[in-house]
């Protein structure tokens, strides 16, 4: 026979959260997610839009992102490349599909360098799905 012992509690070792901001509220949750990526990566945006080319949400922004959003699911379907520029220099944008029961919805990110911007919208990806599942 075998003795089990649970494992004490450590004091110095509290629950980290790496989530600073929180919201229980979906639309706020997703914004701030958005908000955390774009700003970790420095890209001008991060959003997301449905099947149609509207915004559903996006990162903390001054830009206008209606037209960008229009043209998402088109960039995500591999039908267009993004031609895309910003005080007249070119940025790049990455788009990935995420299917939320049964309905397409596509995120992306505008700007910085490959590999963050990479690194970034596959967070966002795992957030949008994460929060919209809730």
């Amino acid at each position: 026979m075998s003795l089990r012992i649970a494992k004490l509690p450590k004091p110095q070792r509290g629950h980290n959260e790496r989530r600073v901001n929180r919201s229980e509220h979906a639309a706020d949750a997703l914004e701030l997610a958005l908000t955390s990526a774009a700003s970790r990566a420095n890209l001008d945006a991060v959003l997301l839009v449905d099947d149609a080319g509207l915004l559903v949400s996006n990162s903390d922004t001054p830009l206008d992102l209606s037209m960008l959003a229009a043209v998402t699911p088109i960039v995500g379907r591999g039908k267009a490349v993004p031609r895309i520029k910003r005080d007249g220099q070119k940025r790049e944008m990455s788009v990935r599909a995420l299917d939320v029961d049964g309905d397409i919805l596509y995120v992306a990110a505008l700007g910085g360098d490959s590999s963050s911007r990479q690194r970034e919208l596959a967070r966002s990806l795992s957030a949008a799905k994460r929060i919209l599942a809730a």
